[in-house]
């Protein structure tokens, strides 16, 4: 049987999923204008609305990602990405016909339980890649999500602005078919399902309880992890007005702040990928997070825009490490024909941190400033530093010789 070459597909998956994020976040940007186009009576009345359509999609994909995980495991991962592909696709070309509000939510809602193509791709790579160069390949991903959540916006903007916010929808759909069909031609996988008996004997009790403390450490991790990346985003634009108030360009200096992240986000998550293949992720993630939490104090004080920028950009060195590292850490503690199951989890805990963590940063905020906001993310860095250093790397050593011995050649099939 023909050797599946894994370097194309991880390049094939890492276009799609440039392509599918770009269209995903193309819209992003322009959802409350285009609430107010569909009937919202008022700015503010669209930034409720805004709310309920990001925070709806969350909940249907925190409870529908362990489902579909699941399903990867027991009829291939491929067909996953495929399914997520064009669920997104299609509803995304909906949403530009829709009628008012409410009909957007309840489309973003069906989108947030049916997509999910991130996850889904992550899992795909992390079976089908040997697994001394699973840091750097799921750092790949990682870059170009940073990279599509970039440069999505500024396309969106642009389409909207030259041809209406309508138009960004069914161009949002069709980079997600260009993805569909690179997806449906270009990806191969071997695959072989793993029948209930089989599954019984490669998972005893000891298997179980050294795994499931593992996975259950990392899963808490990602979704801290998480919660504490999405903690400023609501102060971020509110922030920039009370540094320099008044100035007209205010979208665009909170764009830039952002942006500044998102770049060098997507440069370290490559470059410490790699680096977590070569020292190990566990070491890698420890130094991301403490970095976080030492540049997250100076943020609570600058003086200028400026500072803002080259400190947030600073920040972003360390945050793109953190997601790369803690996935490839799941990867490696989980029996190849549960990564399905377990990145599905995964999926679903980071759901949860973007639900919550907007809103513990706005509840902060409204109690003791918007400084305080970088404050309080330095101490939840420093509660995952710890949970790193006094838990994981204690059970993490004992489980993973219990963890290698379930991986056992496997006779395979390709489709």
């Amino acid at each position: 049987m023909p050797e599946i070459n894994w370097k194309r597909n991880v390049a094939v998956l890492c276009t799609t999923q440039l392509l599918t994020l770009i269209g995903f976040s193309s819209y992003f940007p322009i959802i409350p204008f285009y609430m107010m186009e569909l009937g919202a009576e008022s700015y503010e009345q669209a930034l409720s609305l805004n709310a309920a359509f990001s925070s709806t999609a969350a909940i249907t994909m925190m409870i529908a990602s362990p489902i579909w995980g699941a399903l990867a495991d027991r009829y291939g991962r491929k067909m996953m990405v495929v399914r997520a592909t064009m669920g997104g696709a299609i509803l995304s070309f909906l949403m530009g016909l829709a009628q008012s509000p409410e009909h957007l939510i309840i489309l973003r809602t069906l989108q947030g339980a049916l997509s999910g193509t991130m996850a889904a791709a992550m899992t795909l790579i992390s079976t089908q890649t040997p697994e001394k160069s699973l840091g750097v390949s799921l750092g790949m991903m990682q870059t170009v999500q940073y990279a599509g959540l970039a440069v999505g916006p500024l396309i969106g903007g642009l389409t909207s602005d030259l041809f209406g916010y309508r138009t960004v929808f069914p161009v949002s759909a069709g980079l997600q078919t260009i993805s569909l069909i690179l997806a449906l031609t270009l990806v191969k996988e071997r695959f072989v399902r793993v029948e209930t008996a089989k599954r019984a004997r490669r998972t005893p009790r000891e298997l179980l309880s050294a795994f499931a403390g593992v996975t259950a450490v990392l899963l808490f991790v990602v979704g801290l992890i998480r919660l504490t990346t999405t903690t400023v985003t609501p102060i971020m634009s509110l922030y920039v007005n009370e540094i320099d108030p008044g100035n007209p360009r205010l979208g665009t200096l909170a764009g830039t702040v952002s942006s500044a992240s998102a770049v060098t986000s997507a440069v370290a998550a490559f470059l410490v990928g790699r680096a977590g293949d070569r020292v190990g992720q566990r070491k890698v993630l420890l130094i991301c997070i403490l970095g976080m939490m030492v540049l997250y104090i100076p943020l609570a004080y600058v003086s200028s825009v400026t500072q803002l920028i080259m400190f947030y950009a600073a920040l972003g060195l360390f945050l793109g490490g953190t997601m790369p590292t803690a996935n490839a850490l799941l990867a490696r503690s989980t029996p190849t024909e549960r990564r399905g199951a377990v990145f599905g989890i995964s999926s679903s805990f980071q759901a949860a941190g973007r639900s919550v963590g907007p809103m513990i940063g706005a509840g902060i905020a409204n109690q003791w400033g918007i400084s305080s906001v970088f404050l309080a993310t330095s101490g939840f860095c420093a509660v995952i530093a710890l949970v790193i250093v006094t838990v994981l790397n204690r059970i993490a050593n004992g489980a993973a010789h219990v963890v290698n011995a379930a991986r056992r050649t496997e006779p395979i099939e390709e489709h």
